[in-house]
């Protein structure tokens, strides 16, 4: 993923470390933060945690704020094009100047802080400062905060009265720094719950949702379990049943994949639990209205971009796209795949290969150093697949994007899948044929 609208700015925030040592709690957060004059202190605040459906749920929230007319901040991970999507105002992505001023007033303190003989913030810590300077500047009146990839010692749980806490599915990633149960990384998830806060969170595990009782307890916050969401497909999306301020409510969720009902939900119950003037019509308007990049994005005819990129991801993305294959009766299925080393890629290759059933799979190496290098990738394609399958290997996303479209014919159906780091450079690539009007 190249950053083209920025010199020394990417450069400099490409060279901050991603990590730091061992982390004992967020003190330094907070001394760092009063640097800046506590700015998150300033808004009310949505703070987002879980394994999958973090971005979905923010985009809803975000959606139903602007429709509520109250403005609103959105912080947001990863990227998938340019730095500046993780940074959203009324739900528009910030303007290069607003960005700029976020990013000289977060150096600026972190020069002071240094000073002070501390180490530089790391990458997420680093845009999380910035975030909340350019949204102080903003003047918005609501954040919706995610966090990272943990919970009790991610950055943005210096949060201290957040309106509501949402979490949502846990299922297994970043087991290295989360941990290798469920209940595990549930414990560092539910790090976001706040005594007296009320807490949003999806029920779909048991072990998880135990978890989550047990620390809403102890923290004597209410708790309010989302499970599984009565729907029905509808044209591109899906049709979501529920319950608003005591009274039936039925939304349109502008996504083909099951799993966004539930993300839908918990959004729309977080909404509920907030207190703040939010009206049905601004619920219904807000959840059809929103937009959520590569999260089963029909991004051409019959072409489906999803960044699903763990196993619960991709068996969700895999239920979404077994249910289009069946709606639309391709004559056949093509798949575009890329992953990054970390990741179960050949679990998540063999549930591809037993669900979805590629006549054709494309793979291509990444743009990242956590890139699978490519013999690699096809050396286990080709175990997994056997000879039921054809495939090609490319050294370049946008070459592998080049094939898929070529071989592309009007009645089959394409997927592009397995790491958001593919979704990213696919956007871009999709972005820059666009700007040269190519056909």
């Amino acid at each position: 993923m190249k950053e083209t609208e920025f010199g020394p700015e990417w450069e400099y925030i490409e060279k901050i470390p991603q990590f730091s040592g061992k982390k004992s709690g967020l003190s330094q957060v907070r001394e760092f933060l009063e640097l800046l004059g506590s700015p998150d202190r300033e808004f009310q605040i949505f703070h987002v945690a879980g394994t999958n459906g973090k971005g979905s749920v923010c985009a809803f929230l975000t959606s139903m704020l602007k429709e509520a007319g109250i403005s609103c901040g959105t912080f947001i991970s990863p990227h998938l094009v340019e730095v500046r999507e993780r940074f959203l105002i009324n739900g528009t992505v910030v303007s290069r100047e607003a960005f700029l001023d976020g990013f000289y007033e977060a150096k600026a303190a972190v020069g002071r802080w240094m000073e002070m003989g501390h180490a530089h913030p790391t990458y997420f810590e680093f845009l999380f400062y910035l975030g909340l300077c350019l949204f102080r500047k903003a003047k918005v009146a609501v954040l919706v905060l995610e966090t990272g990839m943990g919970g009790i010692l991610d950055v943005t749980n210096v949060t201290e009265h957040p309106l509501v806490s949402v979490i949502t599915s846990i299922s297994f990633d970043h087991m290295d720094y989360l941990g290798h149960t469920i209940r595990e990384i549930a414990q560092k998830k539910a790090g976001i719950i706040k005594p007296g806060v009320p807490v949003v969170y999806d029920a779909g595990s048991a072990e998880a949702s135990e978890v989550m009782e047990e620390t809403a307890k102890r923290q004597q916050a209410p708790s309010f379990p989302v499970q599984k969401a009565s729907f029905r497909f509808c044209g591109k999306g899906l049709l979501v049943r529920d319950f608003y301020g005591g009274e039936p409510i039925e939304v349109s969720v502008p996504f083909a994949a099951p799993y966004q009902a539930v993300n839908a939900l918990l959004a729309i119950r977080a909404a509920e639990c907030s207190g703040l003037p939010i009206s049905r019509e601004a619920v219904e308007h807000g959840i059809r209205n929103a937009r959520w990049p590569a999260r089963m994005e029909e991004i051409l005819p019959r072409v489906y971009l999803d960044g699903a990129h763990n196993a619960d991801g991709v068996r969700a993305f895999l239920e979404a796209a077994c249910l289009i294959k069946k709606e639309l009766r391709p004559g056949r299925v093509l798949l575009l795949f890329g992953a990054v080393s970390d990741k179960e890629y050949r679990r998540m290759l063999a549930e591809i290969r037993d669900s979805l059933k590629p006549d054709v799979c494309f793979l291509a190496e990444l743009d990242t150093y956590r890139a699978i290098p490519l013999e690699e990738l096809l050396k286990t394609a080709g175990e997994v697949f056997g000879a039921e399958t054809r495939l090609e290997a490319f050294s370049d996303v946008k070459e592998g994007v080049r094939r898929l479209l070529s071989e592309k014919e009007e009645d089959d159906l394409a997927f592009i899948a397995g790491s958001l780091y593919l979704a990213g450079e696919v956007k871009a690539y999709l972005k820059e044929k666009d700007e040269r009007n190519e056909t």
